[in-house]
C-alpha cells in the first residue's frame, strides 16, 4: 500500500470515529510483517508522560493465556485432555471431574461466565486466587463438552494451574515467556502499583451500566488495573499487540526468527477446535466454533470481526470495545483498541475492521 493510499485510510478511518461517540482509539493493520496503518484518535502526540496511550484490552487477554496453557500441553507438562483435577484438588468432586484444559480453552466446561457474587469480590479487592476458588465451588451448568457457553472464570482456573506447573507468577511468566522475546515493552497483564509513569498514559474507559464512577473497583480503577485479571486484565497499545499477531502468522516466530510458539501451537490455537467434540450442537461444531482461547470469525454473528474475512480468520474481542483478527490465509491482521464499553462501540469497530479488511485485501493482492 502506498504512502499516498495509507494515509487516505487513515483520514477516511479517523472521519469515522468523528463520526461516533468513541472518544479514543489506537489502531494498527497490516499484512504479513509490514504494518501499513498506524492511526490514534484523537489524532495527537503520545501522552506528557511519555510514550503510547494504553488501553485495558479486556478479553484480548484471554487468548494470551490460551496460548501458553497450549504450549505447555505441547512442552509435555499436561495434556489437553487431562482432567483439570490432576493439578487443582478442588477439581476431584463430582461435578467437576471430567472438566479438562480443552473444555476451559473453548468454553465447553459449563463453569460461569462471572461468578454470582462477582461485585462483592471486587468490592473487597479480591485476588485471582480467590476468583478461582471460588471457580471451584460451583457446580457446571451442563455436562462438560455438551454445550457453549461463555466462560471467563475458566482462565481464572488456568492462571493457578500454570503457575503450579511453572512456579512463576502468571503477569511474569507472560512477562518472560512472550513479551520481552516480542519487544512488547508496553503491555502488561495487571499495572505494577509503583509504576507511575503507566498510570499516567493509561485511557480511561467510558463505565458500562453497572460500574459506577465513584466505586474503587471498576474498570478504571487501581485495584482493577493492577489486578491483572487472566480473563481481562490485559494493558497494551494496538502495535505492541500487533507484534503478537504477526508472530503466530510466522507459525509462532519472533521477527528475529527465533521460536515464541511451536508452529503446532499456533496451529491447535486458531483452527476449529469445537468441531471436534461429538455431543455439541452443529451450531457450535460449524458455525460458531472456538480455538484454543481464540475465537475463529463468525459470519452470520453481531460479533462478526468483519463482513469481509473467510470463516477461519481467528481473533478475540473485549468488552471494553476492543477486537484483534488475523487472516492466516492472506496474512492480513488488525487490531482496534477504544475505550467505549463493545455494545456501544461495536457496529463502529465493525465497520472500521469493514475497511480495513478490504483495502489490506486490495494492497495484498
Amino acid at each position: 500500500m502506498a504512502s499516498a493510499a495509507a494515509a487516505t485510510l487513515e483520514e477516511r478511518i479517523l472521519s469515522l470515529l468523528n463520526d461516533s461517540e468513541i472518544a479514543a482509539a489506537d489502531i494498527c493493520a497490516g499484512v504479513g510483517d509490514r504494518a501499513l496503518v498506524e492511526c490514534r484518535y484523537p489524532h495527537v502526540p503520545a501522552p506528557a508522560a511519555g510514550g503510547s496511550p494504553l488501553f485495558l484490552t479486556a478479553s484480548l487477554t484471554k487468548p494470551l493465556i490460551g496460548l501458553l496453557i497450549v504450549q505447555l500441553a505441547a512442552d509435555g507438562a499436561l495434556g489437553l485432555n487431562e482432567p483439570v483435577r490432576n493439578f487443582l484438588p478442588a477439581f476431584r468432586r463430582g461435578p467437576l471431574r471430567r472438566i479438562n484444559f480443552r473444555h476451559l480453552l473453548t468454553h465447553t466446561s459449563g463453569l460461569p461466565d462471572m461468578l454470582p457474587e462477582n461485585e462483592q469480590l471486587r468490592a473487597e479487592h479480591a485476588t485471582v486466587q480467590q476468583f478461582a476458588e471460588l471457580t471451584a465451588a460451583q457446580n457446571p451448568a451442563f455436562l462438560p463438552g455438551e454445550e457453549c457457553s461463555y466462560c471467563s472464570m475458566g482462565f481464572a482456573v488456568l492462571q493457578l494451574v500454570i503457575e503450579q506447573i511453572t512456579g512463576v507468577a502468571l503477569p511474569q511468566y507472560l512477562r518472560d515467556r512472550v513479551l520481552t522475546p516480542l519487544g512488547m515493552s508496553e503491555t502488561a497483564l495487571g499495572i505494577p502499583l509503583d509504576l507511575e509513569a503507566w498510570w499516567a498514559r493509561t485511557v480511561p474507559c467510558q463505565l458500562p451500566p453497572g460500574q459506577p464512577a465513584d466505586c474503587d473497583w471498576n474498570w478504571n480503577s487501581r485495584y482493577w488495573r493492577a489486578l491483572g485479571a487472566p480473563w481481562g486484565g490485559l494493558t497494551s497499545t494496538a502495535g505492541d499487540l500487533s507484534r503478537l499477531l504477526r508472530c503466530l502468522l510466522r507459525n509462532g516466530r519472533g521477527a528475529d526468527g527465533n521460536a515464541i510458539f511451536a508452529a503446532e501451537v499456533v496451529t491447535a490455537a486458531t483452527s476449529n477446535q469445537t468441531q471436534y467434540f461429538s455431543a455439541l450442537p452443529e451450531a457450535h461444531r460449524k458455525s460458531r466454533p472456538w480455538g484454543l482461547g481464540w475465537r475463529l470469525n463468525w459470519p452470520d454473528h453481531a460479533g462478526c470481526f468483519s463482513d469481509f474475512l473467510p470463516f477461519g480468520a481467528w481473533g478475540h474481542w473485549g468488552a471494553t470495545g476492543t477486537q484483534m483478527w488475523a487472516d492466516s490465509m492472506t496474512k492480513r491482521w488488525c487490531v482496534i483498541l477504544t475505550q467505549q464499553p463493545w455494545e456501544q462501540s461495536q457496529w463502529m469497530i465493525q465497520r472500521i475492521s469493514n475497511l480495513l479488511a478490504s483495502s489490506l485485501a486490495a494492497s495484498g493482492s
